[in-house]
């Protein structure tokens, strides 16, 4: 059960989270490689260690407990999962940083509608007037790029990125409800991995003979956001309220886009920056109002 009183070094692994988990998108830019070879090095890379994590926390003796529809559960989520990368990656190639990871940070209202559609989860008013809020900033970030159909695809991808990771989210509660974060993050970052490496051999996507510069990019995305933000974050809700970490995790976006100013030389419009504003301010109040939080973080 978290504890109420926030200590120092949680907060402190709340804060390397929020910062490492805001490397992503700019070390995605940097990753000069087609979407599926990111996406797929990315969780060859996390996949392991997380799966000997699990199984060293107990995850062996909780997986042998999963039943058969608890499994399939976990196998949706993988699919999600590896959807929500490959566009997310695709829309960071085509899209601002700022727009591409505010859109794509917009996963916890994707949770709440689809909790009320498919779960009969009924929304409080306060849900839906963060809904209502974040679309109107989400309008507000396409709106420059109406008249760039490759831009508009990009922020388009970064939506569906965050659609599919509120289904990550949804089609894991079952699952979690008897396993622990770490078994879970064990059982299905692997799975994702083969999911994603299927898809490249399918689609004869090159893995090898990119700059190696564009590999080191691609380790730096498993190591510093995934494994090093992920692991902090997770950790990190072990005595804190789960509201705490989703509304500190609202600090990616203004990570993202004041590292890629000197990492990627891009400088968000005041347009996009006032969308990003808003679509996070109706994501804050969606969380502030919500009845219950998964203790996860949302997938970046």
């Amino acid at each position: 059960m978290p504890d109420s009183r926030l200590s120092s070094r949680h907060l402190l692994a709340l804060g390397v989270g929020v910062l490492a988990i805001s490397f992503a998108a700019p070390l995605i830019r940097l990753s000069e490689a087609p979407v599926l070879t990111i996406a797929t090095v990315r969780l060859a890379i996390a996949a392991p260690p997380m799966l000997l994590l699990g199984a060293a926390t107990g995850g062996a003796r909780q997986w042998r407990g999963l039943t058969r529809g608890e499994w399939v559960l976990l196998g949706l989520s993988a699919v999600a999962l590896a959807t929500h990368f490959g566009f997310w990656v695709a829309s960071l190639q085509r899209t601002s940083v700022v727009a591409s990871v505010a859109l794509v940070t917009m996963q916890p209202l994707f949770v709440a509608l689809g909790g009320w559609a498919f779960l009969g989860e009924l929304p409080r008013r306060g849900t839906l007037a963060g809904v209502a809020v974040a679309t109107a900033g989400a309008l507000l970030l396409v709106l420059p790029h109406a008249g760039d159909r490759g831009t508009l695809a990009g922020d388009a991808f970064a939506l569906f990125g965050g659609v599919m990771g509120g289904c990550y989210i949804l089609a894991g509660r079952g699952a979690r409800r008897r396993l622990s974060t770490a078994a879970y993050a064990g059982a299905v970052y692997p799975a994702t991995a083969l999911l994603l490496l299927a898809a490249l051999l399918v689609s004869g996507t090159p893995l090898a003979g990119h700059p190696r510069e564009a590999y080191v990019a691609m380790a730096l995305l498993a190591l510093i956001p995934q494994l090093v933000g992920h692991n902090a974050l997770n950790w990190a809700l072990g005595s804190m309220p789960a509201a705490v970490v989703a509304v500190a995790i609202l600090g990616e976006p203004i990570g993202a886009a004041a590292i890629a100013v000197p990492l990627l030389g891009e400088t968000p419009r005041a347009i996009e920056v006032a969308g990003g504003a808003v679509v996070l301010f109706g994501v804050y109040l969606a969380l502030r109002d919500a009845r219950t939080l998964d203790a996860a973080p949302p997938e970046v």
